[in-house]
Parts: C-alpha cells; structure tokens; sequence
C-alpha cells in the first residue's frame, strides 16, 4: 500500500450511525476478522478475543441492553454538563443515541490472564500494566475499523458496552467468564446512509503538532480550548441526529 492509499482509508474512515440489518458474506466476515489478527500488540501477548455476534435473537437481546442505558443513565449524566458546553444532551432536543441492529456485532474482548506474559515492572506496575493491555485491545479495535471501511461496510462503535451495568449483564448473557473484559463492541454492516455521514470538523496540522521543547503558549488557552469544545461537540450532536433521521427513513 502506497502512503497516499492509506491516507485515502483513513480520511475515509467513519462513524456509520445508521447500519442496516442485510447479513454479511461469510467470505467478508473472516477477511475483516483476518485484519484484525495482524494488529500489533505489546510484547506481543496477542490479548484480544473476538466474539462474533451473527445470532438474531442474542443482537436484539444486546441493543435492548444498551438502548435501556441510554434512555436511564446517559441522559441522567448528561443533564450534569457544564453550562459553558451549551445545552445538555436530551432525546427531544438532540436525539437519541442509537445502537444499530447491524448484521453482526464484533465485540472486543480481552483475556487478563495473558499479562502473565509482560515484563515484570509492568506487571507490578499496575497503571503500565493496564496502558500495554488497552493500547493491544485498541489496536485490534483500530485494524477491525479500517478493515471494514477498506471492505466497504459501515461500521459503529458502541462503547456503552464498556459502563460497568452492560458489561455485566453483557458478560452473563453471552456466557463470558470473569477474566474475560470487554473492551469495546463494533456494529458492522452496510450503511443506511448512501450519501454518508456529513463532514466533521477535523484540527489543523500545525494546531496538534510541537517540536522539540514547548513554549510557554504552545498550547490552547482555556477559553481557545472551550470554545473548540463547544465547536466540537455541536457536530458531534448534529451527525447523531443525522443518523436519527436515516432510522426514520423508508427502507431503513
């Protein structure tokens, strides 16, 4: 692959918050899983699981867990945001979340026991320790996504999963045991959205990249940093109620 190729996949690359249900090719399926298998991992302990969810009955059992914490806790705690960040996150005013009933759910699993393999000092370090075995985990994530755009499927994270309430009622459903975590859930499929999902907002190069030692104003001052967070978030909001309104739509 030429660097201009994969500059190309990764532009390209994007959240899809609208996935219809049209199951996968089996052929499909175990090239993106084979993308995956090449992720590096530290000290190449090979961390990940991948759990496969084709099963129709288990993915709706799955998004109901998810869309019953979206409905209780995410708006709960989105009702605590700071005022400086605009309005709080509601159904009525922003919509609402959606855990897509994508044709399968990829869940990324991580098998604790294979730290056992790490240098010493990480494992008796618990913050190196657990930075080496998350960094593994998000790599897999990471060649799973560009796999999927690379294989023309739409793809979206679904890292509600990860809160302490869905990740055991996940576990339990799914027969999981106790050194087994999940780390993240990806809902793969094909996109509800022919024209996509509309452009975001992206830094500036030269806004993110330093040289050698900082200056005292390398960095954003705190009013730059809100009012780019509040930039940021805006568009964030407005793609979820972009895919929203694809749900709605005939056919989807």
């Amino acid at each position: 692959m030429q660097y201009e190729e994969l500059l190309a996949l990764a532009q390209s690359r994007r959240t899809v918050r609208a996935i219809k249900p049209d199951p996968i090719p089996d052929e499909t399926l175990a090239r993106l899983l084979e993308i995956a298998r090449w992720a590096p991992t530290g000290f190449n302990m090979q961390p990940a699981e991948l759990l496969v969810v084709k099963d129709a009955e288990l993915r709706l059992q799955i998004k109901k867990l998810v869309d019953d914490w979206v409905d209780c806790d995410f708006f709960a705690l989105e009702a605590t945001r700071e005022e400086w960040q605009g309005p709080a996150w509601t159904a009525a005013t922003h919509g609402r979340p959606e855990c897509p009933l994508a044709a399968v759910y990829i869940l990324i699993l991580g098998d604790t026991r294979r730290r056992a393999g790490l240098p010493m000092n990480a494992r008796h370090d618990r913050l190196k320790g657990d930075s080496i075995f998350d960094c593994s985990l998000a790599n897999v994530f990471m060649y799973l996504w560009l796999g999927a755009q690379s294989l023309g499927l739409a793809a979206q994270p679904v890292s509600s999963v990860k809160s302490a309430k869905v990740q055991g009622l996940v576990k339990h459903l799914l027969n999981l045991p106790e050194f087994i975590t999940l780390y993240e859930m990806l809902a793969v499929g094909y996109t509800a959205m022919p024209s996509g999902p509309s452009a975001k907002l992206m830094r500036h190069l030269e806004d993110m990249v330093h040289y050698d030692r900082a200056r005292d104003d390398e960095f954003a001052t705190d009013d730059e940093l809100k009012k780019q967070i509040r930039k940021l978030r805006a568009g964030n909001v407005a793609r979820h109620k972009e895919a929203g309104a694809s749900h709605e739509g005939p056919g989807v």
